[in-house]
């Protein structure tokens, strides 16, 4: 349990602060829906057994404030879920979980997808912004076939595939979520993208919120990545299907002509330093996230 200062107002609120267990889901579900966030109690259940959370709690045991954390390797973490009721907020509650999510994560590299009202309050805890995450969503329209070059295919993924692809995820996230794929391959549907040179890009969809959602999307070039995608589209047609992509006009562009229109958009945020690195042109990397809590 969080340690809080005697003169802390929130002590004489009586606002307790403790470990997140599934008996908390369903509140954690209905603080979400409250908010208009799409997450089912089922996709709660799957992100707290995929890694740990806390919450904030009343007196009378109302859950008003969560968050939730996932260690994807030995040191780097993603936080997400932070939520605090409307009615508590302005009281430093998400400032205190925040608070307990560090403690638990000691030295640990963060990273978290905020809104614009949140990015103020990670600013001052030691985050830096690094881009852009825009929602795409809506009932999938036609969908062009967008074929691979010549010498490549697109198959089901096998579990044979799963080292490769947890080697190709780490190098495109710079994080270990083996964890997550092993999870994804027994909850969704995968496709890879190989030739005889190997793996070039491999993605999920699953059920999630209102319908279902692609990704991660991960490949070592967006001929790869935009088949895949138009791919999980196609098997959508006229289901609802969302898309998370990092800030890219012509992914965006393509999104909007299939009726996956952008909502919304997050900052992208991390306590890495945002210093530019040189990567290889073979090097994977991220076309669209598992979610934005997930990463």
């Amino acid at each position: 349990m969080i340690q809080i200062a005697p003169s802390h107002p929130l002590l004489q609120m009586q606002i307790t602060f403790r470990v997140m267990q599934t008996d908390d889901l369903t509140q954690a579900w209905q603080l979400s829906k409250d908010l208009a966030w799409p997450h089912r109690l089922e996709d709660w259940e799957q992100m707290l057994s995929l890694g740990n959370g806390a919450v904030a709690t009343t007196p009378e045991g109302s859950v008003i404030g969560t968050i939730l954390w996932w260690m994807w390797g030995p040191q780097t973490a993603c936080l997400g879920m932070i939520i605090v009721s409307p009615a508590w907020q302005g009281h430093g509650i998400g400032k205190q979980l925040m608070t307990l999510a560090r403690q638990a994560l000691p030295g640990f590299r963060l990273h978290l997808n905020a809104t614009s009202a949140g990015v103020p309050l990670y600013e001052k805890t030691g985050f830096r912004s690094t881009g852009v995450v825009a929602q795409h969503q809506g009932n999938v329209s036609t969908v062009p076939l967008i074929p691979l070059p010549e010498g490549y295919r697109m198959r089901p993924m096998g579990t044979a595939d799963l080292n490769a692809i947890c080697a190709m995820d780490a190098a495109a996230l710079k994080m270990d979520r083996s964890a997550l794929i092993e999870h994804l391959m027994d909850d969704g549907r995968g496709i890879v993208v190989d030739s005889e040179k190997g793996i070039q890009g491999f993605s999920f969809c699953r059920k999630f919120g209102w319908g279902h959602v692609a990704g991660p999307v991960i490949a070592t070039d967006s001929i790869f990545a935009l088949p895949m995608l138009a791919y999980w589209a196609g098997t959508c047609a006229g289901q609802f299907l969302r898309v998370d992509i990092p800030q890219d006009e012509t992914l965006a562009t393509l999104l909007d002509q299939w009726g996956l229109l952008r909502v919304s958009s997050v900052v992208s945020m991390t306590t890495e330093p945002t210093e530019n690195t040189d990567t290889l042109s073979d090097s994977p990397s991220c076309f669209a996230l598992c979610s934005q809590a997930l990463g």
